[in-house]
């Protein structure tokens, strides 16, 4: 039962903002805080706590070695499991979203919770580690599912897109200030950017809960099944027994496990969209795989601390 309220407030926050959304307090498609959140405020908090996190000293290797490895590993796995062999549109979205954890939005907030700050600045190097190739190595291997061949001209886009990133710009920001420049931040600065950091969990819990659809669950729960438990319990169990072959410290092993186990990436809908992959199914998997985790959450936090 304690492992259940240490997390609890996270989908008390999330609750609350499904019945924001229900009541019409939170209007529309919330893409307007979502928008404050990815060009504001998280880019905020990445910046602080990858500037603050000592910057990437020779022991990081072996995180970069299993967050690679896992990067190669997961698709395949994921593709010798998926039920959509003979649909290549819904075998798309498997390959995709099997490493496609909702970091940002969900696991920066549980970290946030139940690891405190030294969980935070651990997840933030991990993500200053892996954003680029979480989000080039899915697109590939998405592809890969759907025609069974690269797009090259689908790579080029995304490495575009990704030079645009405010996420991967304040983290090669932070790391260029504090590890090449080694500057101090102004007090100002440091006490503007935590402040911004301090609002980014319960927002972007609020922005979460608001895209919740509880009606539909039944049915997409009977049919995304297979791919909700890849990435909520497969992706972080292959993490932990990669971290035995790549030992790291036990806070940063934690943290990436925690954040590895969140459901889909909410905006996985609109790359699977532009893909021209089974969107519709991807939206009902990111829908049920975020509801499965107020399971499978608990359970990680059981077993990791």
């Amino acid at each position: 039962m304690k492992y259940v309220t240490v997390v609890l407030p996270i989908f008390a926050i999330m609750g609350l903002g499904w019945f924001l959304r229900r009541i019409k307090v939170i209007k529309g498609d919330v893409g307007n805080l979502e928008n404050v959140l990815y060009w504001g405020i998280l880019p905020a908090l990445l910046f602080r706590s990858i500037f603050y996190s000592g910057g990437f000293a020779k022991e990081d290797l072996n995180l970069l070695y299993v967050v690679y490895v896992s990067f190669i590993i997961m698709p395949a796995v994921s593709f010798v499991m998926s039920p959509w062999k003979k649909n290549p549109q819904r075998r798309g979205v498997s390959l995709l979203t099997c490493m496609r954890s909702n970091n940002i939005y969900m696991g920066i907030p549980v970290v946030s919770l139940v690891m405190g700050e030294a969980g935070v600045t651990a997840a933030s190097k991990y993500l200053g580690i892996s954003l680029v190739g979480y989000h080039i190595f899915s697109v590939a291997c998405g592809q890969l599912g759907l025609y069974g061949k690269l797009n090259f001209n689908a790579v080029s886009k995304t490495l575009k897109e990704l030079a645009r990133n405010p996420l991967i710009i304040s983290c090669i920001f932070a790391t260029v200030c504090s590890e090449i420049f080694r500057i101090s931040l102004p007090l100002w600065i440091d006490e503007s950017l935590k402040m911004l950091s301090n609002s980014a969990t319960a927002l972007a819990l609020l922005a979460l809960g608001a895209n919740i659809r509880l009606s539909e669950m039944g049915e997409s729960l009977k049919e995304t099944w297979i791919d909700t438990l890849m990435k909520n319990a497969v992706y972080p169990l292959l993490l932990m027994f990669l971290f035995f072959l790549w030992p790291v410290a036990h806070n940063v092993r934690n943290a990436v496990i925690l954040v590895s186990a969140m459901p889909v990436a909410v905006n996985t809908f609109i790359v699977a969209k532009g893909m021209n992959m089974d969107h519709d199914y991807a939206a009902r998997l990111i829908a049920t795989s975020t509801f499965v985790s107020l399971i499978t959450i608990p359970l990680w936090v059981a077993i990791l601390f």
